[in-house]
This record gives structure tokens, C-alpha cells and sequence, in this order.
């Protein structure tokens, strides 16, 4: 039985090669994740596309024109160091992301150039990931998040976000400040 929370009908430019990249397959419309987030996490469904920029005001009305859609500022995500517009008529989602210290988008722009680089799956229970799941904890643009380390530095990403909520208190500390 098909979940159509977990479909995915939007074309994007570069979406396929990002899902080929990150190895989550699509079929019919209905992605699947590479990794095992074991049962007590709950079913991963797709929250948003996150597309790399080096310029955030071209982009939103690039992106903007094209997937008729608009965008607003939004938490900046500490995980990959940038500041983040999210789209308002999108679903899933699209963030745009610039990069605002030298981190993980940082490196993805310069080895990938801009573009779709991350997808943000959404899960029930973040603090029941698997203890054999390699993560870093963070928050974002979608409220606490996971980026699952099982790539290169550079991208692309895959991060796993939980129910929204408050911040933590160090949700905008650059990952390198102690």
C-alpha cells in the first residue's frame, strides 16, 4: 500500500542525480531510503529539497519563477553552515541555501556547483535512530535535525528532521565553536 506522504511528483533540474547520489530510490513517485532508521524512528517522509547558492536573492527569483513559487527567510542550518529561504507553495518543500561560514555547503558548492545538494526526510522519533546510524545532531532550517555522515564532506546530504520544536540553545553555533 502506497503512503502518499512519501510520494514525490515534482521535477526538479538535478533531482535524479541527487536521488542516484545519495542511492534513495524512486519508484512510481514513492521514494526509499538507502538506510535502515530501524522501527522506532517511524516511516521517513520527504520534507524538503535543499538547493545550493552562492547568491540567495538570484536563486529565489530563479527557482522562484520557474516552480511558481515564492520564498521567505528562515533558521539558518547550523548543520551545514548556511542561511536558508524556504519555499511558501511548494510541497515538499524547497530551501535554498547560501553558505555563511566555511562548512559542508561550503565544500558542496565548490566540488558540485550550485543546485539540488540535500534531501530532508522527515521522522517521528529522532532520538530513536539506531545507535549503529552514523549522524551528527543539529538544527535547521526544519527545526532538530540529523545529517547522516555515510558520504563525502562535500555532499551530497541526507538529513533526517524530527516534529518541529524549539530550538536548542546552540542551534546557531558554528559546528567548529566549542
Amino acid at each position: 500500500m502506497s503512503d502518499d506522504r512519501n510520494r514525490f511528483d515534482r521535477t526538479l533540474p538535478g533531482l535524479q542525480a541527487l536521488l542516484d547520489a545519495l542511492g534513495v530510490s524512486m519508484v512510481d513517485g514513492t521514494l526509499t531510503l538507502p538506510i535502515d532508521l530501524g522501527r522506532n524512528a517511524g516511516s521517513p517522509h520527504p520534507a524538503a529539497i535543499g538547493w545550493a547558492t552562492v547568491e540567495l536573492d538570484r536563486a529565489e527569483a530563479d527557482l522562484g519563477a520557474e516552480l511558481a513559487t515564492s520564498f521567505e527567510p528562515t533558521n539558518r542550518d547550523a548543520l551545514l553552515g548556511a542561511t536558508v529561504r524556504r519555499s511558501t507553495a511548494t510541497e515538499p518543500e524547497i530551501l535554498i541555501e547560501e553558505p555563511d561560514t566555511e562548512g559542508r555547503l561550503s565544500g558542496a558548492l565548490a566540488k558540485h556547483g550550485e543546485g539540488p545538494f540535500a534531501l530532508y526526510f522527515r521522522v517521528q522519533h529522532l532520538d530513536q535512530l539506531p545507535g549503529t546510524l552514523s549522524i551528527r545532531a543539529g538544527n535547521g532550517p526544519l527545526g532538530p535535525a540529523r545529517l547522516v555522515l555515510n558520504g563525502p564532506p562535500w555532499g551530497p546530504f541526507l538529513i533526517l528532521v524530527g516534529p518541529p520544536g524549539p530550538p536548542p540553545p546552540d542551534a546557531d553555533r558554528v559546528p567548529s565553536e566549542p
